[in-house]
């Protein structure tokens, strides 16, 4: 497996992956992909083809981790984790002193990996992933 940066060749699979990770209600849109790819850190991991991505941004010296999706068929391998660190990595180098992300409070494997690489939660964002569904803040000091 491999780390690269997302361009804008992947968008494809980038959508298809996202369809495959979150509700209809909650998905990111193509154009809105599009905007990131070009804008944020959008990093991919692939072997013959991707199995999953992250993308995040900086703000001030805070590491913003917007998305991690790994397609269903590659979950439990290291990818989620590979692109967890590689992304971080980045920031870090641009100046991040800090992380954090939000995640599903019943998305058990997503808050295992987050919690194995060093994050720990913080305030429930309530309904944040629609009515009834929480979120929580998670946060990483370096």
């Amino acid at each position: 497996m491999r780390i690269r940066r997302a361009c804008i060749e992947d968008l494809d699979r980038i959508v298809e992956i996202e369809r495959l990770c979150f509700p209809e209600e909650v998905l990111f849109t193509r154009g809105l992909f599009s905007f990131l790819l070009r804008n944020a850190t959008a990093l991919v991991a692939c072997d013959d083809e991707i199995m999953g991505f992250v993308i995040g941004y900086l703000s001030g010296r805070t590491g913003v981790i917007y998305t991690l999706d790994v397609h269903p068929d590659h979950r439990r391998r290291g990818v989620g984790s590979a692109l967890l660190d590689a992304i971080e990595r980045e920031m870090r180098a641009a100046g991040a002193r800090r992380f954090r992300l939000e995640a599903d409070t019943s998305n058990r494997a997503a808050l295992e990996l987050y919690h194995r690489s060093g994050y720990v939660e913080g305030e429930v964002l309530r309904n944040y992933y629609g009515y009834g569904k929480d979120a929580v803040r998670l946060w990483k000091e370096i």
